[in-house]
């Protein structure tokens, strides 16, 4: 079965990718917040729940596809030689040295993935490089459920000049991260936000310190930021309403590469239930004790979350939400 505490102690060849920034779905705070930082576990999305339920199915018409006998070991294997990694692969092909990783894609995703196997997700290849590396095999298959029809099957090459690099970077950021005590640069990842606040929930108040050098480089950045992203907002508004005007009451445009539409969305119906609570309170719970029993009853904390406020000079004429709605860290 598949060991959590494998896992923590190397690197898998799900993470290679991140640690490498080859990632869209974390980097290396990422991975070492997993493993050392005390990451708070989160229930799987709706994601990945349904890549967890069709991989199988995938290993399966596969094995129709390609007339190869799948297994599927559902095991994480520490190297022999290599203690920084580990590996927990999808299927092995019976006979060959051949390995085989299911893919469930979303629509959103497709665009990623062309038909040959150096028109998918770099993050894809690594992980096959990882497994090839691990089982000094040459060649790795990916079967990719696209939405489309049938999977599509990719075979990855192995590649030795791209494998030692990897394998050297890999094993130095183990010894530095993992077995060392330093913690990586921090990114920009959900998770980087999440360990954040798990990190440090709560502040002293009042305690203001006098910023660094180094701090007042970071603000004045995160203020030329803060002020670019609202010249670009703005921008953004103001050529979708002039492409509102250019449609009228068109559907909207076609161009080679798209269309771009404004379309009205349906009419639907929803229940207030807290105004409907209160109605039926007052107009059925007469007694003053008796309703604030009902409302000890239904009342839960809310716990708070740390949020950013900048009152730099440069931000003065943002709206107070525009610096509430910015990074929740």
């Amino acid at each position: 079965m598949i060991d959590p505490e494998v896992r923590r102690l190397g690197i898998g060849g799900s993470e290679i990718g991140a640690i490498f920034g080859a990632s869209e779905f974390g980097d290396a705070f990422s991975v070492w917040a997993s493993k050392k930082g005390n990451l708070p576990d989160e229930p799987p999305n709706d994601r990945m729940l349904v890549g967890t339920v069709l991989e199988p199915a995938v290993l399966e018409l596969y094995s129709i596809l390609t007339q190869r006998e799948v297994m599927q070991p559902k095991t994480t294997y520490a190297h022999p030689t290599r203690p920084f990694m580990v590996y927990s692969p999808d299927g092995l092909v019976k006979g060959e040295k051949r390995g085989v990783d299911a893919k469930v894609t979303f629509w959103d995703q497709r665009k990623k993935w062309g038909w040959d196997a150096d028109e998918i997700p770099i993050r894809v290849t690594m992980q096959c490089w990882w497994y090839m590396a691990a089982y000094d095999w040459d060649e790795w298959d990916v079967a990719a459920l696209l939405g489309d029809g049938l999977p599509r099957i990719y075979t990855v090459k192995r590649d030795a000049q791209a494998e030692q690099v990897m394998l050297t970077v890999a094993e130095t950021w183990w010894r530095k991260y993992l077995l060392g005590d330093e913690v990586p640069p921090m990114g920009n990842s959900p998770d980087a936000s999440r360990w954040l606040q798990a990190a440090y929930p709560d502040h002293k108040r009042p305690d203001l310190r006098e910023a660094t050098p180094a701090e007042m480089r970071m603000i004045e950045d995160y203020v030329a930021a803060r002020v670019v992203e609202r010249e670009l907002t703005q921008g953004k508004k103001t050529v979708a309403n002039q492409l509102k005007q250019a449609i009228g009451d068109r559907e909207g445009l076609e161009f080679p590469e798209g269309r771009f539409t404004w379309r009205k969305t349906k009419d639907s119906e929803y229940i207030d239930f807290q105004s409907l609570a209160l109605t039926l309170m007052t107009r059925y719970v007469k007694e003053p004790e008796e309703r604030t029993a009902l409302y000890d009853l239904h009342t839960h904390v809310k716990k708070g979350a740390r949020r950013i406020y900048c009152s730099h000079p440069s931000l003065k004429d943002e709206p107070a939400d525009a610096e509430t709605k910015m990074a929740t860290a």
